[in-house]
């Protein structure tokens, strides 16, 4: 006979640690429809002076919303069908994004709301996730299996081919040092470009074939990363190398984004099960979470500095903000 005791050990010697459970603590859900209807808000960020920003995917606009007034405004891109995907807050408050269906990077001002773009070296390349580090804008190009860099000094764009061919990189995010890391969903990797020589080094997950979507950093510099195909959350120490993986509740959950907030939890969309998680380090629990509105599909998420998470509901044209009470707070 299998005994649970079994299965837990048989799952910690295959690199896989049975995260404890729960339906979910206390927490706050606020929503907001688009003004635009049928935009599909895709990737969502909160610059320096907590404005946030998201993309329109399917009507080539980018969104402003100020949570203070709960004003809206709309900034068309000058490329029609430009399909803007990713995008990110430099320390200016300027906004970066990605044209996936224009193989551009486009560049927002906020005061003025004028838009510069600039084409990628790989036409067709399909730019998809930014993120910035050390005057840097990296970027995932998911067609061409590349990583882009943008130097915001000089303007110049290099791109670095993955080992893996065919991996499509999707998520990226940059640790302290500069270096991007990103997760390549076909390739099952996630690798490593280094900030002074553009070398990539990959390293494989525990589980083949896991797909390998979205990747974030915690405090310690361990990299998380959704692992959509095999209903997982992974995390990677680049100084041992290694690898844990956490499941799901359900086998079908479809891990999608990730997110690390400032008390080291880590957030993910299950957008398979149309829910929401939080992952406590310090517990081991995984918390999931329901949504107010019906069947909402979240494809990114990010965490700002108070703690608030917020996500584009891309399926029913919202965005939407979860306020979680503090670690401290809770169980009082």
């Amino acid at each position: 006979m299998v005994t649970i005791g079994t299965v837990i050990i048989l799952l910690i010697l295959l690199g896989v640690t049975p995260a404890a459970h729960s339906q979910g603590d206390q927490i706050t859900v606020k929503e907001w429809q688009v003004p635009t209807p049928n935009s599909a808000p895709h990737d969502i960020v909160a610059d320096i002076s907590g404005i946030v920003w998201f993309t329109e995917i399917n009507t080539n606009k980018i969104g402003r919303f100020d949570p203070k007034t709960e004003l809206f405004s709309e900034f068309d891109i000058p490329t029609p069908s430009s399909r803007p995907h990713g995008l990110v807050s430099d320390d200016n408050g300027t906004i970066w994004f990605t044209e996936s269906g224009a193989s551009k990077i486009g560049k927002l001002e906020p005061e003025t709301g004028e838009i510069e773009e600039f084409p990628t070296p790989t036409q067709g390349s399909s730019p998809h996730t930014p993120i910035i580090g050390n005057g840097v804008v990296w970027f995932t190009e998911i067609a061409a299996s590349k990583i882009g860099s943008f130097n915001l000094t000089t303007g110049a764009i290099d791109e670095f081919s993955t080992p893996t061919q065919h991996s499509s990189p999707y998520g990226i995010i940059v640790d302290s040092e500069g270096n991007a890391w990103y997760a390549a969903l076909t390739g099952n990797k996630i690798g490593k470009v280094d900030a002074e020589t553009g070398e990539i080094t990959e390293y494989s997950p525990p589980t083949d074939n896991s797909g390998t979507r979205r990747i974030a950093i915690d405090s310690k510099g361990n990299l998380w990363f959704t692992e959509y195909n095999a209903a997982k959350i992974g995390s990677f120490n680049p100084e041992s190398e290694e690898f844990k993986e956490y499941n799901t509740t359900s086998p079908s959950s479809g891990p999608y984004a990730i997110w690390v907030d400032i008390y080291d939890n880590v957030w993910l969309s299950m957008t398979d099960a149309y829910k929401v998680g939080k992952f406590d380090q310090r517990t081991g629990t995984l918390h999931e979470y329901d949504l107010p509105t019906p069947r909402t599909i979240v494809r990114f998420i990010y965490a700002d500095g108070d703690g608030n998470i917020w996500f584009p509901n891309n399926s029913n044209n919202k965005i939407g903000v979860i306020i979680q009470q503090p670690p401290n707070s809770q169980n009082q």
